[in-house]
């Protein structure tokens, strides 16, 4: 064994630790700690140290000490930049670093995180106690992951302690879908909210209608629909090219290549669309289709959302849990499923870049609609008639 090197086992009042003590590259003395006695054991530690011996050979040299906050500062200073990432990406980054992981590895040299995997255990932990959905904390590990990779590739650790990291489980939520039945309450719901409107609410009575059922007819997200320009609707041939969309207050392209899409129209959304082109002052194709009734400007989402969509819902009386604009999405993809579309088209139609996220769709067409299958064989072979006998 190199002079220098060494497994040592210190015995304290809470327990024995295991160390390993061996000299870098460049002739720096290392010490390490393992962890606690149990699980570690005299013969683990051996083989930890062997790990390392074999990296010094390969010219392994100790990092030198840098806290998580100084290296977050040069990942976003001197990687980031280069991704060509979208910038509400870089936003999300710079939200989930300033709000989560800051506060909690900020102080910590990038050496104990890899030394200490359980402090990153017990982030997780912290996060599940704190109410954060296993999504939200999956999204915060993928970034802590992204960024403990480049500080491998950087030297300044040599391994990344996310890859001992138990995820926490996502259980995709419930997607609430409208019915047939419902939907024509909701639209009847509507044009009583429309007759009843005064002169200066009836406007946007009538845009909300128009909103809602341009989303069951077409599936666009809500920055798609809000983003939505007369440039790119095509209403002789009843098509919508989705290029741009409306995210945190600016415009910018889609979330991913297969967002970019071309949605077709059915004939009911046609007329909608038309009856909007009709009705609105801009027409120009960089006017929104959607915008301010007497601005032109972008709807405010949230307020749109609680004072003309969820009232509509109430009016209609479908208290279910609903969120207006995803759930109006998941009612447009589970229907097309229904009707018998192959998983392709549906997926084209979401602008999934993912099979496997359109899957959530053709399962729930299967479970809501189970007379799906009848109605796709009466459109391929006709209706059941009298010159036809069923099988005994």
């Amino acid at each position: 064994m190199p002079r220098g090197a060494a497994v040592v086992r210190n015995e304290g009042t809470r327990g024995a630790v295991w160390r390993i003590k061996y000299r870098d590259a460049a002739g720096r003395q290392v010490q390490e700690t393992l962890g606690p006695e149990p699980p570690w054991t005299e013969r683990m530690a051996q083989r930890e140290l062997g790990k390392r011996l074999a990296a010094v050979d390969d010219g392994f040299r100790k990092p030198d000490h840098v806290t998580f906050a100084d290296f977050a500062d040069r990942f976003t200073q001197d990687y980031l930049p280069g991704r060509k990432l979208k910038r509400s990406t870089i936003e999300n980054y710079r939200y989930m670093l300033d709000g989560h992981l800051l506060p909690v590895f900020g102080d910590h040299d990038l050496a104990e995180l890899e030394a200490q995997p359980e402090l990153i255990d017990a982030y997780v932990a912290a996060k599940a106690r704190s109410g954060l959905s296993a999504k939200t904390i999956q999204n915060q590990l993928l970034l802590l992951n992204v960024m403990l990779r480049r500080a491998v590739v950087w030297r300044l650790i040599r391994s990344n302690p996310i890859s001992s990291i138990d995820r926490p489980s996502l259980t995709p939520p419930e997607m609430s879908v409208l019915t047939e039945t419902e939907i024509v309450r909701l639209a009847n719901a509507y044009d009583e909210l429309i007759a009843d409107a005064s002169d200066a609410s009836r406007m946007w009575w009538t845009l909300a209608k128009a909103i809602v059922l341009t989303a069951l007819g077409t599936a666009l997200r809500r920055g798609e629909l809000i983003g939505l320009r007369w440039g790119t609707v095509n209403l002789l041939e009843a098509k919508i090219e989705v290029r741009e969309t409306f995210v945190r207050g600016r415009f910018t392209t889609p979330k991913s290549r297969a967002s970019r899409r071309v949605v077709e129209l059915g004939p009911r959304t046609l007329a909608v669309l038309e009856e909007q082109w009709q009705r609105t002052a801009y027409r120009g194709d960089d006017d929104l289709v959607f915008g301010h009734p007497t601005k032109g400007t972008p709807l405010e989402t949230g307020k749109l959302a609680k004072c003309y969509l969820k009232p509509a819902l109430a009016r209609a009386g479908i208290k279910k849990p609903f969120r207006p604009f995803h759930d109006l999405r998941h009612t447009s993809l589970t229907h097309a499923a229904a009707a018998g579309n192959p998983q392709i088209y549906v997926q084209a139609r979401a602008g999934h870049s993912q099979g496997s996220i359109t899957e959530r769709y053709m399962h729930a067409a299967q479970v809501l609609f189970p007379g799906a299958a009848e109605k796709s064989e009466a459109r391929m072979f006709g209706e059941l008639g009298d010159d036809v006998v069923p099988p005994a």
